[in-house]
């Protein structure tokens, strides 16, 4: 199988017309993690529970590598009073890139940058997402000088993450649930616009794309993440967003990612899984600036598999066609 076109994914990412449609099957994009940013980097052999860099506490029985640690301990929780005492890790520490400094993604590849956790993902792990939210009513002072430290930590491995010559940046901060946000927009534009900012615009000065995976209902922040310049939002889950209106309102200014329902993969059907991919590449490839793919990340069944990249094609040989025409 040929390599996608590694300028046809940039292109699409940054809403050109006429683009060939990409898919999150198939795509040259290689995602590069500094050591520590998955909790399972700091897992001893042979424990199920243990703590990362950060003192956050992690448990993890199932032996399937797919399924993610919960985290079971919280080292700011009732503790935001201290944050003066709280050992913050180093992100300049040369552990924390040291299998990354001398990797190279394959010729054609897209090289990503990951920042997992990234925000208000990392305060609530710190704190406790239910002390959090407490604290955001009545101490926001304290949530804001968190989030300042957090937003530090994230800077700077983005500056070490440019220097590795990265063109991409995949932050994953999920801010949804299936029927809303997890706290009001207006909590969100203090707390957490403002350190997303600085690694958009630190991303954006260095020429590089930024890429926003958030999970849920995010439909209250999409004119936010216009205005910040979000390129590719990612994974538009369907059971809780709009798409119809997410597309309206940014058709041409946000690439969308995903948006196919990772239930009719993972049901091994292929005719429901081609049917489902059409319906995407119907509501949301017309104008470009769209991605197919699953809202998840799993292993899914080789007919699924083949069936949403049958589609695609069927959609390649179509703008291919439409070129050669002109």
């Amino acid at each position: 199988m040929t390599m996608f076109p590694k300028e046809e994914l940039v292109a699409t990412m940054r809403c050109r017309p006429g683009a060939l449609l990409p898919c999150k099957l198939d795509w040259p994009l290689q995602r590069v993690c500094y050591w520590s940013g998955q909790a399972v980097d700091t897992r001893p052999p042979g424990r199920t529970r243990w703590k990362d860099i950060w003192g956050i506490g992690w448990q993890k029985e199932s032996p399937d590598p797919e399924m993610m640690p919960y985290p079971v301990s919280h080292p700011l929780q009732h503790e935001l009073d201290n944050l003066h005492r709280y050992p913050w890790p180093d992100p300049n520490d040369p552990q924390l890139f040291a299998d990354l400094v001398h990797r190279r993604p394959p010729n054609g590849y897209l090289l990503t940058g990951e920042h997992p956790s990234a925000l208000y993902e990392r305060a609530w792990l710190l704190a406790g997402m239910h002390p959090l939210l407490e604290t955001m009513v009545d101490q926001p002072s304290r949530v804001e000088e968190l989030f300042a430290r957090i937003g530090d930590f994230e800077t700077a491995l983005a500056r070490r993450y440019l220097d590795l010559g990265v063109e991409a940046a995949w932050i994953a901060d999920d801010y949804g649930m299936n029927s809303g946000l997890m706290f009001s927009p207006d909590m969100w534009r203090r707390f957490v616009r403002p350190h997303l900012k600085r690694l958009v615009d630190l991303y954006h000065q260095a020429g590089a794309l930024v890429i926003l995976h958030s999970c849920g209902n995010i439909a209250a922040l999409i004119d936010d993440f216009l205005e910040l310049g979000i390129d590719v939002l990612d994974p538009l889950q369907p059971t809780c967003n709009d798409l119809e209106r997410i597309r309206a309102q940014t058709a041409g200014r946000i690439c969308l990612c995903g948006g196919v329902e990772s239930a009719a993969l993972l049901s091994g059907d292929a005719r429901r899984t081609l049917a489902a991919t059409w319906q995407r590449i119907e509501q949301l490839a017309g104008q470009g600036g769209y991605i197919v793919g699953p809202d998840d990340e799993w292993e899914f069944p080789p007919e699924t598999h083949a069936a949403m990249l049958n589609a695609v094609e069927y959609r390649r040989k179509q703008t291919r066609g439409g070129r050669s025409g002109n």
